[in-house]
């Protein structure tokens, strides 16, 4: 079988620019991922472990050459393993990140607020020591507290 004169020869290395373009493959990245530097995205590990930090820093090399293989693929099918791959690695990144989050801080409770202003002599009159008829008063209604019907004994 022979070909006529002036018609090219299939090759196996054709390529589909327009095959690859058509499909995407590379889903947009996890919002955690999205827009991180060398420098912003070891201080975003900054509060983990080494060992976690190393291991997040190769996932995410890992990734950006997976990405970058699948844009520039030759072919559907090498594009298709590159994104394939850059997802699993994407997912697992994501995972690594979600479990070893750092704990929320607790927040410091706010004082209660007044209901009404406070003056100086409000503040001195409530942390004043109590007087020995306050604390006659207070020893009575305790002692009514123990009788049968409480307060409401006359």
């Amino acid at each position: 079988m022979s070909l006529p004169a002036g018609e090219p020869r299939p090759s196996h290395a054709t390529i589909s620019l327009s095959a690859v373009a058509s499909v995407p493959l590379l889903r947009p990245l996890h919002p955690l991922l999205r827009g991180h530097t060398d420098r912003t995205f070891a201080k975003y590990l900054s509060g983990r472990s080494v060992a976690v930090q190393s291991k997040a820093r190769e996932k995410r090399v890992c990734l950006i050459y997976a990405r970058e293989r699948a844009k520039d693929a030759p072919n559907g099918g090498i594009a298709k393993a590159y994104a394939q791959t850059a997802n699993e690695v994407e997912n697992e990144l994501v995972a690594l990140l979600h479990a070893t989050r750092p704990a929320d801080p607790v927040p410091f409770p706010e004082p209660p607020v007044a209901s009404a202003p406070q003056t100086l002599n409000d503040l001195l009159e409530h942390s004043a020591p109590q007087g020995r008829g306050l604390r006659l008063t207070s020893f009575l209604r305790f002692c009514t507290d123990l009788l049968p019907g409480g307060r409401d004994v006359h």
